[in-house]
């Protein structure tokens, strides 16, 4: 199916990050266990696992509007359906409170442990679990959300609902380390998607359903 791409309505930031290119060790990463059964061993997952658990001190103090401009921008613009929402890889909950308040239900996972208990949101249902391996029945949750993480295609597509999105963030755009592009996302996913994608701030959020539940422009 078609990819849209709807206009800019938050223009970027004086202070954006240089980031990352197409050289940098994550980019390799993230296509390999994009691609691949095998590019997501336990002795990767292992090393991702410790790698965040090293950082989650720093990350905790991750909060400004970069983290959650682009999400919430498409969360507003495209009003996404369901009741459940999963967001993987979720850190220190972040963003996982804005989404308690757009979904009846919303989970957080993530890999790292060290993570999860500096969360910012005692409140809510988190969880340490290896993307890859969903602990939830097929078809079970609405919306998927994904910020600056990996893809893992068949799992995320076993647990979403057959009507359901998933929303993809990076939130410095293609300077982030763990970065597809929309339109490699949108193949890797299948023909059966559609997909909406627009730049916000300095990052830029897309979205992939079955069903195109949202206008072709958004003028």
């Amino acid at each position: 199916m078609e990819m849209t791409y709807w206009p800019r309505h938050v223009e970027e930031h004086g202070d954006r990050d240089g980031g990352v290119n197409e050289s940098h060790p994550m980019r390799s990463v993230t296509e390999q266990v994009a691609t691949s059964r095998q590019g997501w061993s336990p002795e990767r997952a292992t090393k991702v696992r410790d790698l965040f658990d090293s950082m989650a001190d720093e990350w905790s103090r991750r909060n400004g509007i970069e983290r959650t401009e682009a999400l919430l921008e498409a969360l507003d613009r495209l009003r996404p359906r369901g009741r459940t929402c999963l967001e993987l890889g979720c850190g220190t909950g972040s963003v996982l409170g804005h989404l308690g308040e757009s979904f009846e239900r919303a989970i957080g996972i993530d890999l790292s442990m060290e993570m999860l208990t500096k969360s910012q949101c005692a409140h809510m249902a988190m969880a340490q679990a290896d993307s890859s391996r969903l602990p939830f029945p097929d078809h079970s949750i609405d919306v998927i959300v994904v910020v600056n993480s990996f893809l893992f295609v068949e799992e995320y597509q076993r647990v979403l609902d057959e009507d359901g999105t998933i929303i993809w963030v990076s939130t410095n755009g293609d300077r982030t380390p763990i970065y597809l592009s929309p339109e490699r996302v949108h193949e890797l996913l299948g023909e059966q998607y559609y997909g909406v994608s627009a730049p916000c701030g300095n990052g830029v959020w897309s979205a992939f359903s079955r069903t195109r539940y949202w206008p072709t422009s958004d003028e």
